[in-house]
């Protein structure tokens, strides 16, 4: 069996794959193979198609016509067959060498099933000299991590920004096969519809995976784009949702993976009413922020008997002070966005990559706990 299986879902509008793909197929003797899911109406590029003919690990598998990207991602995962998986868009760029650290983790800790790593975020649409700096962590061990803290974290929303700060799940994570098989015997949602399945699927790896660990060397590089408020699609009376904002359409799927498995929505607290504050506060425009401060304001008065609406008030800022410093600043190195004239996340992992640890030597060494005792 393949020890890493990659899925790249595939929508209408997406950027080519083939740069990640050709990316990752460059070592022959990595352990892994690809799995391209796309509605059947939509095309791939013809270089990308003759990558295709041309390696075996390569696979393209067409979902239904129309198909939501909750549909989208299920028929990905159900299409692999690696003993790991894992699942980026194809804008994104992932470690080549991912396969050796997940079958280091099988001999290493084999009660872990759930793997996260820290992801670069690049704009694509950022301008030189105005962009923030990105941070390299200065550490690259692997440690497991306690999973009452992440639940807190995820579910009780503590010190979040406007989402949760929780690396676990399907997207730039990785889960094993078990762990795999158990969600995807979960029902498939019918009559709920939601933007943002990584959180769909954070819940769900967090809720059921045995143990948990963490590589804090960066594995991957998302190309990271603008939520959309998008129309909500769900039959219950829950007054956040995708179309107020980000931090409104997690709430809505904590509160839909917690109804199906009979367990109350408990993100109501102070910490949960500053997500929404900054999701807000992230808006440089007056207009959109009134628009939405109004309707998360609106959603807070309208959920449990508006206890939390007198908490919510949020401060309207027109620009963002940006982090612009360069050089190791406590545990991080801060670099230029833009660093070896890269564009887009693929070529700023590419040039970053020369930076960061091998992965043999991070794989020869210990696992630690969150102690920092070997595991």
């Amino acid at each position: 069996m393949t020890k890493l299986s990659i899925c790249i879902p595939v929508e209408a509008g997406a950027p080519d794959a083939l740069p990640l793909v050709a990316a990752l197929l460059e070592n022959k003797s990595a352990d892994l193979d690809i799995v391209i899911a796309k509605p059947a109406e939509i095309s791939l590029s013809q270089a990308l198609l003759a990558l295709t003919a041309g390696d075996e690990r390569l696979t393209v598998t067409d979902a239904e016509q129309g198909a939501s990207r909750q549909h989208l991602w299920r028929h990905a995962l159900a299409s692999t067959g690696g003993d790991w998986v894992t699942l980026v868009n194809p804008g994104d760029m992932l470690e080549g060498e991912l396969s050796l650290m997940v079958a280091f983790i099988e001999t290493s800790s084999p009660n872990v099933d759930a793997l996260a790593w820290n992801a670069f975020q690049i704009d694509r649409l950022a301008e030189p000299g105005k962009a923030a700096s990105v941070a390299i962590p200065a550490s690259y061990h692997i440690e497991t991590l306690d999973k009452t803290a992440m639940l807190k974290a995820f579910f009780y929303w503590e010190n979040s920004l406007n989402s949760p700060k929780m690396p676990f799940g399907l997207h730039h994570a990785a889960i094993r096969r078990s762990l795999v098989d158990a969600l995807l015997q979960l029902p498939a949602p019918e009559d709920w519809s939601t933007p943002v399945p990584h959180y769909e699927w954070a819940a769900k790896v967090l809720l059921f995976a045995n143990e948990l660990a963490f590589c804090a060397r960066p594995m991957s590089a998302i190309n990271v784009s603008t939520y959309v408020e998008t129309p909500p699609l769900h039959p219950w009376n829950f007054p956040f949702h995708s179309g107020l904002g980000l931090a409104g359409a997690v709430a809505e799927v904590q509160f839909h993976v917690l109804r199906e498995l009979g367990s109350p929505f408990g993100g109501g607290n102070e910490a949960f009413v500053r997500a929404l504050m900054i999701d807000c506060m992230m808006e440089t425009e007056r207009a959109a922020y009134t628009k939405k401060g109004n309707a998360y304001f609106a959603a807070l008065q309208a959920f449990d008997g508006g206890r939390l609406a007198p908490l919510f008030r949020p401060e309207f800022h027109e620009t963002r002070v940006k982090d612009t410093r360069r050089g190791l600043h406590g545990s991080a190195l801060l670099i230029d966005r833009f660093v070896g004239g890269a564009r887009d996340a693929g070529e700023f992992y590419k040039t970053v990559k020369l930076m960061l640890a091998p992965i043999g030597l991070i794989c020869g060494g210990v696992m630690r706990d969150k102690d920092g005792k070997a595991a």
